[in-house]
């Protein structure tokens, strides 16, 4: 008799050891699956900064380059016209 409890207890043991090791490797599996997702929106999300850094960047880079232009503008002469002349029927 007490063999018979002990093969059952055994049995028992075996068998929520089993259930146990299932909920497990769901868990695990689906740990895996957030995880992996999780870092594919913090990937996107580093990326957006980035790509926000770098408009912001361009941007400024945009109106210096601007102000530098019209300095230069303001800087170099204004090219003069010539009046046009003519002589003896010819424009020259």
């Amino acid at each position: 008799m007490v063999i018979m409890e002990a093969v059952t207890e055994y049995a028992n043991r075996k068998t929520e050891l089993e259930e146990r090791i299932q909920s497990l490797e769901g868990d695990r599996n689906l740990l895996l699956t957030e995880i992996a997702a999780l870092k594919e929106k913090v990937a996107t999300l580093e990326l957006e900064r980035a790509a926000s850094a770098l408009e912001s960047q361009v941007e400024l880079l945009k109106n210096e380059k601007a102000a530098l232009e019209k300095k230069v503008a303001e800087y170099t002469p204004a090219p003069y016209e010539v009046a046009e002349t003519t002589v003896e029927g010819y424009k020259v």
